[in-house]
Order: C-alpha cells, then structure tokens, then sequence
C-alpha cells in the first residue's frame, strides 16, 4: 500500500465483497515487469491477451473474480447440462467471436425457434410467426423502422458523435422522436419491448443517436429483433462461457484470477504502475477490458482525460433495469408438443422475454426470462421468483408449466465485479464523451463490447475490442525496438 487511502479503498472495495481472504492484504509485494498488462479475464480481455501472443507480446491477465467470462456465465443444469446466465446466443455477421470459439473448440448448435411464438401487446395475446396486429399498426411500424435503419445507415461507423446532427439525434429520446413521428401507442409498445429486451431500458430514457449506433454497430435493427436468423440465431455447446474458459487455458499461468486491480498511474518514467492486492506490476502498456461504468472502482491516479473521467462517472449513474437471467428447469420442453416455441414476447409482464433454453438433446426442459426486480417488486427475492415465475408462465403455456423440476439464475443487480449486464445510453452522453470510449490516453488502452465499433453490446463487439487494443498496443510497441 503507498498510503492510507489506498488501504481504506480496499477494505471497502475487496473486503467487502468477501471474495478475497484478508490475508491478501498483507501479501508480497513483489514488482513484477511486464510489456503488457490487461485488466479484465472476459472475452475481451482475452482477446486482447490472445492478439498479443499472436502478435510476439507477452501480457498477464488480472482478473478479480474467481472465474474467467466476465458477463458470459455457465449455471449447472442436471445431467452436467449448463444454462447461460448472461450472453449466450450468436448470428449472422458476428464472424470474430465465431472464429474465436473454432480456435479454441467450442461447436454451436441451432437455438430452438420451431413452432409459433407468443405476443402480448396491449392486453391481446396472440400465437404465430408475429403478433397479431392490423393492417395500420403493421405499416406505421415499418414505416418508422425503415426511418431508423435509414438514420443509422448514415452514421459514421463506430464514431456516431461525428454524424452532423449528432447534437439533435444525441439530445432526443427514442419515444420522444417516435411521438413526433406520429408512432401509435401500440407502435411505442412495441419499440419498449425491443429496448427492454435488447438494452434492459426504456424508449422513454434512450438517446436515439445510441439506438442508432446500436443498430448500425449490430447489423440492422432486424437482425436485433429476430431469433431465427438474427443475432439469437446460434448457442453454444458447453455454453458460452466455455469459450473464454479454453481461450484461457490456452494462456496458462498468464490468467491470475482472484486478483482485483486497486490502482492504476501512468508515470512518467515510462511505465504504467498497477497495484493489485497481490503486488505491484510495471508495464509498459495497459488495456483496461471493462465495462465503462465497472472501471469507476479502480483508483486511476493519474492517467485519465477529463473526457474519460466524464464519460466513468456518467455511464455509472445511468438508469437501467437491474437483470435477472431465470431458468425454470422441466422434465421436458413440453409446449414443443403443443406447437410452440417457447418464446414470449410482452409489452407489460413480469417476465421482459421469455425462451426455450433446453439443452441441444432436449433430455430437460428450460424456459429461461429476463426480468427486473425494480419493475416488479412482487419478485425482488429469490424465494418469490421461484414460486411467482411459474405461475407467470402458466398464463401462456397452462397448468404443465406448474410443474417444475428446479431453477437457476444469475442476478446481475448483486453482481460485485459488473455494475448491471446491458447498457441503456441516455441523452447527451455519446456526443460529449463518445470518443473517449476507445481513444487511449496516454499508456493506457481500452476494450470491452461497449467500445467496439461492430458488435457493440454483443460478445462479438467484446472479441472485436479486444483485437483493436492489441494491435494498438503492438503498433506502439513495434515502434519503440
């Protein structure tokens, strides 16, 4: 520790999470050099440490979980199944996060969209291929979705604050812009549930210019909204987290898990000095692979550009809904007997979305839901979910959907490492601090998904972060021998 601020930073920070013995405050402080250092074990991270190798630099990995994946997390499932807890699914265009899982070996396997879906749009349940909606309601949405997809198209890839009425399109929500644009209030509700689905926020809350960004950066606002053949088009086998799971095999003992960065100065001697619960490292560069909002937690105490620290401070205090990932397991998927899919898409219940997540084999049934304890208080506690989750899903698939074998979940509102899963940008921030989410400052690099100029919000965003930090780092580094 260099002083006592330092020590209350981690008592409060570390200790407090009861992930690491109190026995590490006390541990070697050694120094230890290295060319490259990455803080973050997520598909990020580790693309970025992966790129590096390949590119001739050596790296270490801090991680301060226990585990690598960051939002990628497999759950157990009877008969050595898993579940994802967070990203799991991938599709068309999302080339670099396939290539990475081929490298490493992990195989992907259709989703299961077969039979019809479930729509409850403004009270009316319907089944089919779309929801049932008139003949208005079907073109005032098209019509208004070909206006976005337009409007994205015209961005600038990647830097949306540099798009000429960015200012405009930055300072106006997506409900606000759709209101103006004569929208219905079904048309509204259906955009709500694209958003909360997709960004776990409102339309009411969004900036457009980030919807916009979101779908150009994705690949177009269909393939957003689609399962079959869109971005929830593929699983994985073993599920997603094996994928950084074998990525981080394949770099061995430079993956130290469990240890949480503290500190972080860029000095002017040449180096960048990190201070972790374990010691003191020294590295020529750094990639910070995180969350914009998650990195509020590392002492940055020098190195940072106000637009940065703008940018931290902002993302951290955004609105958003706190997820829960929920998988209510059965002895098989029995609605695919009764022709459905297992998919629910709703504009006011309990549950923001609904999918049939059983295994590849089908020997379980699982239907997994996203939802918001801050929406629906009724289920705030594990023990209400578990008892009020089923009976949620009987209103769509009957009495069979009662009866549950288990259930497993992932509660990212109580997760210590990762402030929230999805993020829903409001106004003002893209234009005012944009730049600053992937523009290094000085020795310091940055990578995670949210960054990534294609892919932004997707895994695929976060493989791709992680290559672009790797070939800045190696360009500055190739540079200086």
């Amino acid at each position: 520790m260099n002083n006592r601020r330092d020590f209350l930073r981690l008592g409060a920070g570390v200790l407090a999470t009861g992930m690491l013995p109190t026995s590490l405050l006390w541990a070697s402080t050694k120094v230890k050099r290295v060319p490259a250092l990455v803080i973050g074990g997520g598909l990020a991270g580790l693309s970025t440490a992966r790129n590096l190798k390949r590119l001739g630099i050596d790296s270490v990995v801090l991680e301060a979980r226990d585990r690598v994946g960051g939002r990628t997390i497999n759950l157990p499932l009877p008969g050595g199944h898993v579940v994802e807890g967070g990203g799991e699914w991938i599709g068309p265009g999302q080339d670099r996060i396939a290539a990475l899982a081929a490298e490493v070996g992990v195989d992907t396997f259709d989703a299961y969209y077969s039979g019809a879906g479930i729509y409850e749009i403004q009270g009316l349940v319907s089944k089919g291929l779309l929801p049932e909606l008139s003949l208005q309601q079907g073109f005032s949405f098209s019509r208004l979705a070909w206006r976005l997809q337009s409007m994205a198209d015209s961005l600038p890839l990647g830097k949306p604050w540099k798009a000429i009425n960015a200012n405009y399109l930055d300072n106006i929500t997506l409900a606000a812009w759709l209101k103006k644009e004569g929208a219905s209030s079904w048309v509204i509700d259906a955009f709500r549930i694209i958003t909360r689905a997709i960004m776990s926020g409102y339309p009411e809350r969004i900036s457009l210019l980030w919807f916009l960004h979101y779908i150009q950066s994705s690949g177009g606002l269909l393939g957003i909204a689609l399962n079959d053949n869109g971005l929830q088009d593929l699983r994985f086998v073993g599920g997603s987290q094996m994928v950084s799971i074998n990525a981080a095999k394949d770099l061995g003992d430079k993956v130290h898990l469990g240890e949480p960065v503290i500190s972080v100065s860029d000095n002017p001697t040449g180096s960048v000095e990190v201070q972790t619960p374990k010691g003191t490292y020294l590295a020529e560069r750094v990639v910070v692979a995180m969350s914009p909002a998650d990195t509020l937690r590392i002492n940055f105490k020098t190195g940072l550009s106000a637009q940065r620290e703008s940018l931290v401070k902002k993302w951290a205090g955004l609105t958003r809904l706190p997820l829960i990932k929920h998988s209510v397991i059965y002895k098989k998927p029995f609605w695919r007997e009764a022709g459905l899919n297992g998919n629910v898409v709703t504009d006011h219940s309990p549950l923001q979305l609904v999918f049939d997540n059983s295994p590849q084999d089908a020997s379980l049934g699982v239907l997994t839901s996203f939802l918001s304890a801050a929406e629906v208080p009724g289920m705030a506690s594990k023990t209400d979910r578990v008892r009020l989750i089923p009976q949620e899903l009987s209103r769509y698939f009957g009495s069979k959907a009662l009866d549950t074998t288990g259930y497993v979940e992932k509660d990212w509102s109580t997760d210590p490492w990762s402030i929230g899963c999805i993020t829903p940008l409001t106004k003002g921030i893209l234009t005012t601090a944009g730049p600053a989410l992937r523009k290094p400052v000085g020795r310091i690099h940055w990578a995670g998904t949210e960054s990534a100029e294609i892919g932004c919000g997707y895994m695929d965003g976060a493989v791709r972060s992680g290559e672009h930090a790797a070939i800045e780092v190696h360009k500055v580094l190739k540079a200086k021998v």
